[in-house]
């Protein structure tokens, strides 16, 4: 997630209403009006983590592309077999994950009433990678596997959505997870909420071109802001673990409102 959902303690299950929602509610692509592309990284020491997204929507529904990359040092605590055989020690772990999305608001091809609201169903395939390389940089282990998620959003009206995500269905690589979570908002969106699982969040928008977020994610306090100035918009984000981590992020439209692109560089 980017900067904007991290200020807003990760409650982004009810709300995913950007590119973002690819990585948690993939059902939240159906009802983006543009094209758009998020990048997040993190890099520290011994540790990296990126993230890249897009999503384009068609006359067929909305289609999104996802890819996940994180590495961290393991110095001397694996020896495997083939580590002893090559005479090579593991020194770093590697996970690379490609996600394909799409989704479809049912009112696009059903007649709803319009007091009914809107209802939009959406699906990740997830194919992944995890490899262990030597200290030369020579692949070590390798394994590979793939996964699944189903997603609905509902937006019962203008005010109120709900977001439901079974995430890891066929348990291949990590154990499945349900997240749920709700969205309001008021005052023609100047005040945004969200409650996912044990994260909540706000935003605030005192003037259009102004944000300010709070949030709660788990036991850990969130903040952040954003701003945008003529379709350019730069957001902060502040996660407050024992060893703080901060979130900048960068909006650039084109063309807008037709295209937006989002990148967001995540700092620790």
């Amino acid at each position: 997630m980017g900067a904007r959902p991290i200020a807003m303690g990760g409650a982004f299950t009810g709300l995913a209403d950007d590119a973002n929602a690819i990585f948690v509610n993939p059902a939240g692509i159906g009802y983006v009006k543009a094209e758009q592309a998020t990048i997040s990284s993190k890099m520290i020491k011994g540790s990296e983590y990126t993230i890249l997204g897009g999503v384009e929507k068609t006359d067929y529904g909305t289609f999104g592309i996802g890819y996940i990359s994180s590495g961290f040092d393991v110095g001397n605590t694996i020896t495997t077999g083939a580590s002893i055989d090559a005479g090579n020690q593991v020194s770093k772990q590697v996970n690379q994950t490609v996600i394909f999305s799409y989704a479809r608001q049912l009112n696009d091809f059903m007649v709803v009433p319009d007091n009914m609201g809107c209802f939009s169903l959406g699906t990740n395939l997830k194919v992944s990678t995890a490899r262990l390389t030597s200290i030369n940089g020579l692949s070590v282990q390798q394994g590979n596997g793939f996964d699944l998620d189903l997603a609905a959003l509902f937006k019962a009206n203008e005010t109120l959505s709900f977001g439901l995500c079974l995430q890891n269905i066929l348990g291949k690589q990590n154990q499945p997870a349900l997240s749920a979570g709700v969205s309001g908002n008021f005052f023609e969106k100047r005040l945004i909420w969200n409650v996912a699982d044990k994260n909540a969040g706000i935003e605030v928008k005192m003037i259009p071109e102004i944000a300010l977020r709070v949030g709660r994610d788990g036991d850990y306090n969130t903040a952040g802001a954003g701003i945008n100035l003529s379709g350019v918009g730069i957001d902060y984000g502040y996660l407050a673990k024992p060893s703080p981590v901060q979130y900048i992020g960068i909006a650039l439209a084109i063309d807008a409102p037709t295209r937006l692109t989002q990148a967001s560089v995540v700092a620790e």
